[in-house]
């Protein structure tokens, strides 16, 4: 079981990793401006905050996750291809929405079947997650050998391969056992209506979002300070060896401090992490500095997944899953990344202060959450 999980996130972030570090450099080939290209990456997370609620709500509605996975997926490799033939800013952003709410969804829809699947069948989920940070790795070096060689047209057909691979994993992933399931109609609002998980969002989105002027900027502002495409691609990759050392050792981890103290240590690896990029881009500063990735994202995605999966019941997991995967990497990431486009262009690296200033708040949101008594299970429903 735990390998077909982990065949479905190697083919999931092979897509990421060519994404992520090169989808703005595609649109900036493309012809797009700095803040053209910040509003098609931010309607690309926004995008969750609506289509990925929908979309969980009725996969636990129907317990038809794998199905629901599968058309994902197969939309993704449609919606991607059409950007071959999309001209002009309008073209590419109607393309981007379609795209986005297919492939957005694979993510939290395969997240809430292997951390469900990891306590039945008691595998280690940080163990089988880590498939998917090797693979990024891999994707987003090799892609910066392939751009540095074939120009940044070929970033678009390395994606749309990607997608291919992560329609073909789905067909392996496990359908999810018929149980019987609570009459709730709306298991989002549930969720929504208590406090503890309402501060757990603000928490993580606050957490994750201070990533924004990295994740839209960091391979413009890497190259505009000389660097080649192939080290640009290192870096990137270094950030997610980080992440594969903790997931190895997730279990450990959380067994010593369990999911709030991890969002503590990424609140204050994010601080010290974009006070480094705002000051200077001298490579061995860099790479000594992309190890905190492990931390700020990493981290704050462990704390989260397991949080979920000891507060919220399992015929509302996925909605839960959707609205962390809609806010904390969805809405309120959107929002930053809009926002970082006019930092970039006034400030440039100064943009990542403002970064700190996110941190800062994740910081203090997850004190509150401390503060607060976690609902039961019970009280879910």
């Amino acid at each position: 079981m735990a390998v077909r999980f982990s065949f479905y996130y190697a083919a999931i972030f092979l897509a990421v990793g060519i994404h992520l570090p090169f989808w703005p450099a595609w649109l900036k080939y493309r012809g797009l401006d700095a803040a053209e290209i910040s509003l098609i990456l931010s309607v690309s997370v926004w995008i969750r905050a609506f289509a990925n609620p929908l979309i969980a709500h009725f996969a636990d509605r129907s317990g038809a996750h794998k199905k629901v996975i599968m058309i994902s997926a197969g939309g993704g490799v449609i919606t991607y291809a059409l950007f071959g033939i999309a001209d002009g800013f309008w073209a590419l952003f109607v393309v981007n929405l379609l795209a986005s709410a297919m492939f957005m969804a694979l993510i939290p829809l395969g997240e809430n079947l292997a951390s469900r699947a990891s306590v039945e069948h008691k595998f280690d989920y940080g163990r089988v997650r880590l498939w998917g940070s090797i693979t990024f790795i891999l994707a987003a070096y090799i892609g910066g050998w392939v751009v540095e060689r074939s120009g940044d047209e070929a970033i678009l057909w390395m994606i749309i391969a990607a997608m291919v691979a992560a329609f073909v994993a789905g067909f392996s992933l496990p359908r999810r056992p018929a149980r019987d399931r609570p009459s709730i109609r709306f298991p989002a609002f549930v969720l929504l209506r208590q406090k503890p998980f309402l501060v757990f969002i603000a928490a993580v989105s606050l957490l994750q979002s201070s990533h924004a002027v990295l994740y839209v900027f960091g391979t413009i502002h890497w190259r505009e300070a000389g660097l080649p495409d192939d080290i640009i691609g290192a870096l990137w990759a270094e950030g997610v060896i980080a992440e594969i050392i903790l997931f190895a050792f997730s279990g450990a981890v959380l067994a010593r401090l369990g999911p709030i103290p991890l969002m503590y240590i990424a609140a204050i690896a994010g601080l010290v992490r974009w006070l480094v990029l705002a000051n200077t881009t001298d490579l061995a500063v860099l790479f000594a500095t992309q190890w905190l990735h492990g931390l700020t994202f990493g981290a704050a995605h462990l704390a989260a997944m397991h949080y979920m999966l000891q507060t919220v019941p399992e015929h509302m997991s996925a909605s839960a899953q959707s609205l962390y995967s809609g806010f904390a990497i969805g809405l309120v990431m959107g929002l930053t990344m809009l926002v970082a486009g006019g930092l970039y262009e006034n400030f440039s690296g100064g943009a990542f202060y403002a970064m700190m200033g996110l941190s800062a708040a994740g910081g203090a949101a997850v004190i509150w959450l401390a503060r607060l008594k976690e609902p039961t299970q019970a009280h879910s429903t």
